[in-house]
């Protein structure tokens, strides 16, 4: 019949006290003072980390909105003119017809080529 792990924690804890064993001597809270430095430090070491990775996501955050705002304000400041010079629904012909076009030159070099038969004398011994 398996025990459950209450009973199990129970017979455990009766055997040391027969055997005479204290059973705070693995307690966390009774630690070396040199383990709990160490721990500190770890604890320091890993926190000054996270405040430096925090930093560096301020600042290339900072830098990314600077930049935005240059190119806002770069956009803004373009001649109205040059921005309006082709509308939206001329570019759109424009492109397709040069693409249909460049579409028809790609075809034709790889489309095999047929030839012709000339209209030679029979006496001709020239290649077709």
């Amino acid at each position: 019949m398996p025990l459950t792990t209450m009973e199990e924690d129970m017979k455990w804890k009766e055997t040391r006290q027969s055997n005479g064993e204290r059973t705070c001597n693995g307690h966390p809270c009774r630690r070396s003072f040199g383990t709990n430095r160490m721990d500190a430090c770890a604890v320091a070491v890993s926190t000054a980390l996270s405040l430096v990775a925090f930093g560096i996501c301020v600042l290339v955050y900072l830098r990314t909105s600077e930049l935005q705002s240059r190119v806002l304000n770069l956009e803004k400041q373009r001649d109205p003119e040059l921005s309006g010079w082709i509308a939206l629904e001329q570019v759109e012909p424009i492109l397709l017809s040069r693409l249909d076009q460049m579409l028809e030159e790609k075809l034709a070099s790889r489309l095999p080529k047929t030839r012709e038969t000339r209209e030679a004398p029979h006496s001709c011994l020239c290649p077709p």
